[in-house]
């Protein structure tokens, strides 16, 4: 029997302002659990544990805290400071929003896949819902950086250029918290 691969390490991007939620969105709660701490009990399992965030809850010991550079440089300039913050011999990670609706489905779309970015079933893409190779990843990031940075670019700008394939998979496991009504929706259906 071929032994178990080690898992991934994860990179949780929680580093937003919440602009369009109009408070920190990471904070609202879904049956008693902040998103945030929901999105850390999903990558739990995971080697590694990075997490790019903006707020001050608390999080599992283990769990790596680090900000972007520049401050609110945007989730480019987080996957970079995650990248960094990964032990050298991190051969993968899952890149994994903060904000998701349903965490632990994403994660497990994730883990069920050797590389790939997820889409919903109509290929809307959620490039912040990638298991990548950091190797590639760190190439990529070094392409940015000769050209001015990861600061203020897309994510797709990162994660697109990786040549991974898209992954279609239930529109619920990709679904992200943006304003106050998918936060009502999710409760809705939860």
């Amino acid at each position: 029997m071929a032994p178990t691969p080690p898992p991934p390490a994860a990179i949780v991007i929680a580093g937003g302002r919440s602009t369009r939620f109009g408070s920190d969105k990471l904070l609202a709660e879904v049956d008693g659990r902040t998103l945030l701490q929901r999105t850390m009990e999903a990558v739990s399992g995971c080697a590694t544990v990075v997490l790019v965030s903006a707020t001050n809850e608390t999080v599992p010991r283990g769990v790596v805290i680090v900000s972007e550079y520049p401050r609110w440089g945007g989730p480019c300039a987080g996957i970079a400071a995650g990248v960094a913050a990964l032990p050298e011999t991190t051969t993968e990670t899952l890149i994994v929003s903060a904000d998701l609706a349903r965490p632990a489905s994403a994660v497990a779309a994730l883990h069920a896949i050797e590389t790939g970015v997820l889409a919903d079933q109509d290929g809307n893409v959620q490039w912040l819902l990638a298991r990548v190779p950091v190797p590639a990843l760190g190439a990529q990031l070094a392409k940015l950086d000769a050209d001015g940075g990861a600061a203020g670019r897309p994510v797709r700008a990162l994660i697109g250029h990786l040549g991974l394939p898209i992954v279609p998979t239930h529109r619920d496991a990709v679904a992200d918290i943006d304003e106050q009504h998918d936060l009502d929706y999710l409760k809705e259906r939860h």
